[in-house]
């Protein structure tokens, strides 16, 4: 964790050294960062539609074999191999960029906090000081892709929320761009795999 602490330091510093403003270099970063995540989000969309597919027929075999564990994995496991799907993978690619992300609040706490360095930015917002601004702007792109979700995620996506939210509001505006603008980012992200997604079905109906 040490190495990428340091490695994500040097690259925002050496990315400060063109913009010389820290609120710009983390809106670049984080653009930066999200390219080169694209592959990993990409399959965790893929077997997110997956599961979408199978939550009824998973919600099915529950119910029917509610009473006996072993039917229910067998009958499961089958689904799963019918639909080439497997659940251990899509926790494996969910998880994947943890580290990095931990890395990141680190290293961005630890920015936050040097007092030697001049965190001003966008017209006199201090970074380095809680925002309610930028905090509520987080609050509102992460409601708009809650509601986005299918309706039986909602429930935990709302729990969620209100637990991330009441988190970020505690610590600095430049930890709270970094959201932001990784929040708004996957947006856009979530549209265009969408989109990829439709024409790739449309080409294998025809």
């Amino acid at each position: 964790m040490d190495f990428l602490n340091t490695g994500i330091l040097g690259f925002i510093y050496w990315l400060n050294g063109f913009f010389n403003d820290f609120g710009l270099t983390i809106i670049f970063f984080t653009f930066i960062l999200k390219i080169i995540l694209t592959p990993i989000d990409f399959l965790a969309f893929v077997e997110e539609l997956k599961l979408q597919k199978l939550r009824p027929k998973i919600q099915e075999i529950m119910k029917t074999a509610r009473n006996d564990i072993q039917k229910q994995a067998e009958l499961l496991a089958e689904v799963y191999k019918k639909e080439n799907y497997n659940p251990f993978f899509t926790i494996f690619i969910q998880f994947l960029p943890l580290p990095i992300l931990i890395s990141i609040f680190f290293t961005l706490n630890k920015i936050a906090g040097d007092k030697s360095l001049s965190l001003i930015s966008f017209g006199g917002i201090n970074l380095a000081e809680k925002n309610f601004l930028i905090s509520s702007l987080v609050a509102i792109v992460q409601l708009l892709m809650i509601l986005n979700l299918p309706e039986d995620q909602r429930k935990m996506a709302f729990f969620l929320f209100g637990l991330i939210i009441v988190i970020l509001y505690q610590f600095s505006a430049l930890l709270n761009l970094y959201w932001l603008v990784n929040l708004i980012l996957t947006l856009g992200e979530r549209i265009i795999f969408k989109k990829i997604h439709q024409k790739t079905f449309i080409l294998k109906s025809n």
